[in-house]
């Protein structure tokens, strides 16, 4: 099948015939999140381990200035003077690791039919690159890699705001012969663009062609997850990944809405703690020892501990 080009693509939308290349309000593939979305929900706390009780041989001290990232863009950078403490300390005698498990052997009837059995309820994970460039919440620019390749790349503009894409990195698809399911793992980079800044940056550069030519998609509420192809193949393997996250996004949206929602909640909680309670940078303290007994190759090994 011909390329589709976004010369094409303009002359169908002053046609108002674009939806030729939307995707069909029906839902065609068995998509679903098989796990949780992210929403910043934290888990109960690990129990902190017991403090080893390290006999000191030696010590030094030193004054240190640093400087670090600050947790979240908007916030001033962490910085502050530190004490950083070295000391050398008698051997804690701590265990050695467990050894690795041996390797199940290859030609065990048993281990064959289990690999055998597997192979038949999971078909893998697929890989799949995608860049999504969301405008105004509403508008996003899709192009998606097939295998991390230029070949075969689709490139389209979406209804939906790819930020809710955030909270998950791998979904699932069901074949529609025997329904076996394989997960696809999006590796997304997404980025954000306003309207009305885009409007001013190609003003004062005198470059109109700067602020992109959205065509008319209905609006997400109006006719659902819908997306209108720029340029590509019709038979790429990326065509399917541009129907199943649509129809993904049809089934599992309002979680995934919510998700989103509830990450922006806590992200703004958090920065206002921040901005409140400036964090400093935690002095450092680190044992070194020297092992009285040889390790199970027989080296003798440096071990070093660190700890805030």
């Amino acid at each position: 099948m011909k390329t589709l080009s976004r010369i094409i693509t303009a002359l169908l939308c002053s046609l108002g015939i674009a939806s030729l290349y939307a995707q069909e309000a029906a839902t065609k593939w068995d998509v679903e999140i098989p796990g949780p979305i992210s929403d910043r929900t934290r888990a109960a706390p690990i129990p902190a381990p017991k403090p080893i009780d390290f006999m000191v041989k030696s010590s030094h001290s030193s004054r240190l200035e640093v400087t670090k990232a600050p947790e979240m863009p908007g916030l001033p950078p962490t910085t502050g003077t530190i004490s950083v403490n070295v000391q050398l300390v008698d051997d804690p005698q701590l265990p050695d690791p467990p050894p690795p498990l041996p390797a199940l052997p290859s030609d065990d009837p048993a281990v064959v039919a289990r690999l055998a059995e597997l192979s038949k309820q999971y078909a893998g994970t697929q890989l799949v690159f995608l860049s999504a460039e969301v405008h105004d919440h509403n508008r996003t620019f899709l192009t998606i890699y097939p295998n991390g390749k230029h070949a075969g790349a689709v490139t389209a503009w979406s209804n939906l705001d790819f930020n809710h894409f955030s909270g998950f990195s791998t979904f699932r698809v069901k074949d529609g012969i025997d329904g076996t399911p394989h997960d696809i793992a999006l590796l997304m980079g997404i980025g954000n663009a306003d309207k009305q800044r885009l409007g001013r940056l190609a003003k004062r550069s005198g470059r109109d062609d700067d602020v992109p030519k959205i065509p008319e998609i209905p609006d997400l509420a109006a006719g659902g997850p819908s997306f209108i192809v720029v340029e590509g193949d019709a038979g790429s393997p990326a065509m399917d990944t541009m129907e199943q996250i649509h129809d993904l996004y049809r089934k599992e949206g309002s979680r995934m809405e919510a998700a989103h929602r509830a990450r922006q909640q806590d992200r703004a909680k958090r920065k206002a703690y921040l901005l409140a309670n400036p964090p400093k940078p935690k002095d450092v303290t680190i044992q070194f020892w020297k092992r009285n007994n040889p390790s199970p190759k027989g080296v003798q090994a440096l071990e070093v501990g660190a700890k805030p």
